[in-house]
């Protein structure tokens, strides 16, 4: 079982994975893909609805990393700054393609995968979350992290955390419930 890092730890290592990337780029890129693809993808995948463009930000993030890494220094928050990182490459991505939405007959007509339906509905599912409710849905059920890690990456109370949690987990209810509802 995988020791839980404390926030200290976390940022130590974010920080030698950085420093790393400055010294020996391959290397360090590779490290750093290993440690943090998962927050990544879910994050592009979520904001961009497509698996496509999804790669195409960690592409991007992977490469401002890389261009900008003399310039990365003892980032408090590294999973919260790889997040904001990503979110913007996602929304430059989004900004710059015009993506029409999948008309639902043809998706109903497809023959998925359970795993990729699966990774699908996870994303429809909090599509419609705000920015925030997505973050600390995804740092809950991706990166496992507890409320107290979510609340000190994000310097809000702890309260205010398992709030916006559970207020995100209701409104996924309902709107399941919705749907189930019109499709009955």
């Amino acid at each position: 079982m995988e020791k839980l890092q404390t926030q200290k730890e976390k940022r130590e290592q974010f920080n030698k994975i950085i420093k790393l990337v400055r010294k020996a780029p391959e290397n360090g890129l590779k490290l750093f893909y290993e440690k943090y693809a998962k927050i990544i993808q879910i994050t592009a995948q979520t904001i961009c609805h497509s698996e496509y463009l999804a790669n195409e930000v960690v592409n991007n993030v992977l490469i401002k990393v890389w261009k900008n890494a003399k310039k990365i220094k003892n980032i408090k928050n590294p999973v919260g700054w790889i997040y904001i990182v990503t979110a913007n490459a996602a929304k430059d991505a989004m900004r710059s393609r015009y993506n029409l939405p999948l008309d639902p007959q043809i998706v109903s007509n497809v023959d998925f995968t359970q795993d990729i339906i699966e990774e699908q509905s996870f994303y429809y599912l909090i599509k419609d979350l705000s920015e925030i409710e997505q973050e600390i849905i995804i740092f809950k059920f991706v990166l496992n992290d507890t409320f107290k890690d979510i609340a000190d990456m994000m310097h809000k109370p702890l309260a205010t955390i398992t709030s916006i949690y559970y207020r995100a987990l209701s409104k996924i209810k309902n709107d399941f419930q919705e749907k189930k509802e019109k499709v009955e």
